[in-house]
């Protein structure tokens, strides 16, 4: 059966580049789809020879592609792109993704206790999002990621909803390995204010995966127009904030909890702050010792 959603064709895109894959396709009609699946905006409004120059291939590869993945015609298969785009200017993101796990857990094989089946499936995802976002990495782009957030002067960091967990975390991270690293904007204050203290040669790390959020874009596109560097860490290349950044990361989200799945995002920041570590050597270790004792004196006050 062709999927139905733009999450199921994920699904399946993971299920083509594992060996146990039951569709073979040509190389370049993977990366045609892989393509594809980076811009959904694009594929649900574009023509089907103008996302074949898009890609580098013919309209009949395009054309042989989705009736292997199930689809009856291109049309179909765009139709689901067409739905996503729908969707994600509503807001009901979450609750229709929560609709698709209650349809799966009703037609599920029931001699597997449930609880174990879907904690399975969603390791088995997260894993599957996880070296998607490996075997996706520019180095060049780390390279320069890396080098960045050692020299530039200032470096906030900002996402919103669930996308703020990471922000926090990566700001946090950084932050006991390099002075003047933080969330962008106080809550006291706004965002406004906060991107007013930066310079060109500061750095805005942004995050965030649909459904975005408009500060997230608007900050981004700010700071871009002001000449600062703009590193985007989200699902996509299609992204509104990859639109506006000088580097991007793409960490897949697709899965089957009722959100966005955040675990690449997770492994991507702490592999970066890794990085970052090794660069500066016995710089981060002082600063980490320094982290250390203030935490030993702020428990010994208490």
């Amino acid at each position: 059966m062709a999927p139905r959603t733009l999450e199921e064709l994920k699904r399946r895109l993971q299920k083509l580049n594992s060996p146990s894959g039951d569709i073979k396709l040509g190389k370049r009609a993977m990366k045609a789809l892989a393509q594809m699946m980076d811009k959904p905006d694009e594929v649900a409004v574009a023509s089907i020879s103008t996302l074949a120059a898009d890609t580098g291939v013919n309209a009949s590869t395009l054309s042989r592609l989705v009736r292997k993945l199930g689809f009856e015609s291109f049309a179909e298969f765009q139709l689901i792109f067409r739905n996503h785009l729908a969707r994600t200017s509503r807001t009901s993101f979450y609750s229709d993704l929560v609709g698709q796990l209650l349809e799966e857990e009703e037609g599920e094989d029931k001699a597997t206790p449930a609880s174990l089946a879907l904690m399975t499936q969603v390791a088995e995802e997260e894993t599957s999002n996880i070296a998607q976002m490996l075997k996706g990495l520019d180095l060049e782009a780390l390279e320069k990621t890396v080098t960045l957030l050692i020299n530039a002067p200032r470096i906030r960091v900002y996402g919103l909803r669930q996308a703020y967990t990471v922000a926090n975390l990566f700001a946090y991270a950084l932050g006991l390995l390099r002075a003047d690293v933080s969330l962008l904007g106080n809550p006291h204050h706004g965002i406004a204010h906060g991107l007013t203290e930066l310079s060109e040669k500061d750095v805005l790390v942004v995050i965030g995966a649909a459904p975005y959020t408009r500060g997230t874009v608007a900050a981004a596109r700010i700071a871009a127009n002001r000449g600062m560097q703009v590193v985007a860490i989200t699902d996509s290349h299609g992204s509104p904030l990859a639109t506006e950044a000088s580097l991007t990361f793409v960490a897949p989200t697709s899965g089957t909890w009722y959100s966005n799945s955040m675990a690449a995002f997770l492994v991507f920041v702490e592999g970066l702050m890794a990085m970052v570590a090794g660069r500066l050597g016995r710089k981060s270790l002082n600063s980490l010792r320094r982290h250390e004792l203030l935490i030993d004196e702020v428990n010994h006050e208490l």
